[in-house]
């Protein structure tokens, strides 16, 4: 949180002193703290200029995702706040299945809930999930665990094809169109630690075949920051069906295939111990159940 509001304050003052001014810390350490998260996303976050900093393309589109994410946080912790507990849902999930799967979808989910019933998502890493169960209604997991079939539904399956965003694509259009044996000169956008259950490039190479050659790959830390490095160009990226429509749609991302590739995983909403006593939190696993975001696409 103290890197995401120090890169917020920077971005919107466009200066690391002002920033600090802000924050009530100095300009050292806001210089320390922004390089600090550049060298864990793998990006280049501000061009440093004579008199300030500047943006640079990923950055610009990180700054919209953590600037969504802060407000986000806000208004949550004003409803938990004001908000009685029997009136409310709580969903628990990663990062990435919050902003690329979950919150497209919120307004649905809320409108399908009883009238006067909200409902707030908590975020965190994957392997924080069964920290979540006493705190939380129904989690996006993974794990299907040994509970009731009725206590969970799929969200969605595991199928992936590669995107990149339209300048890549028309920059390596002649290579693209060759089979991918031939994708040797490509850059590869993977997860340095990617979550149980997703597949990997060498998951889809193997289905689909391999370049003849190691291609080149860039690590990141987080499926969110790597599509923003699709989008901003750096490379090519797995994405998966129902996680990345709104990107195609607005022409941040272009699909390189027509096909997907199926793996054997799935994602699971899961009723907590929690939420299996509650009827709201039920009302919610139905909206998953439904699952009508699936005839959207069917491939």
């Amino acid at each position: 949180m103290r890197s995401l509001r120090a890169f917020e304050a920077a971005a919107r003052h466009r200066s690391f002193s002002r920033a600090a001014e802000e924050l009530g810390s100095t300009q050292p350490a806001v210089s320390r703290t922004i390089t600090e998260l550049e060298q864990q996303l793998g990006v280049r976050l501000f061009e440093r200029l004579h008199r300030g900093v500047r943006l640079t393309q990923v950055g610009a589109l990180y700054r919209e995702t953590v600037v969504l994410g802060l407000t986000r946080i806000a208004e949550g912790g004003a409803i938990a706040a004001g908000m009685p507990d029997d009136n409310r849902v709580a969903i628990g999930c990663p990062h990435a299945i919050s902003e690329m799967f979950l919150m497209p979808r919120f307004q649905d989910l809320l409108r399908s809930l009883d009238k006067g019933v909200n409902a707030h998502v908590i975020v965190c890493d994957y392997d924080s999930i069964p920290l979540l169960e006493t705190e939380t209604d129904i989690v996006l997991t993974y794990d299907a665990g040994n509970g009731a079939p009725e206590d969970r539904a799929v969200a969605f399956r595991d199928a992936v094809t590669p995107l990149c965003s339209p300048a890549y694509a028309e920059k390596h259009a002649d290579v693209l169109r060759r089979p991918v044996a031939e994708w040797s000169s490509l850059t590869f956008l993977y997860l340095a630690r990617p979550s149980r259950g997703w597949t990997t490039w060498e998951d889809w190479f193997e289905a689909v075949g391999r370049p003849r050659s190691m291609p080149h790959y860039m690590s990141f830390s987080n499926y969110v920051y790597l599509i923003e490095g699709a989008c901003a160009g750096q490379g090519i990226a797995l994405g998966w069906r129902h996680f990345l429509d709104r990107y195609v749609d607005i022409g941040s991302l272009v699909r390189l295939r027509d096909d997907f590739v199926e793996g054997d995983s799935a994602c699971f909403a899961k009723l907590t111990e929690r939420g299996r006593r509650r009827a709201h939190a039920r009302q919610c696993l139905d909206f998953f159940v439904a699952g009508h975001w699936r005839l959207e696409q069917s491939g």
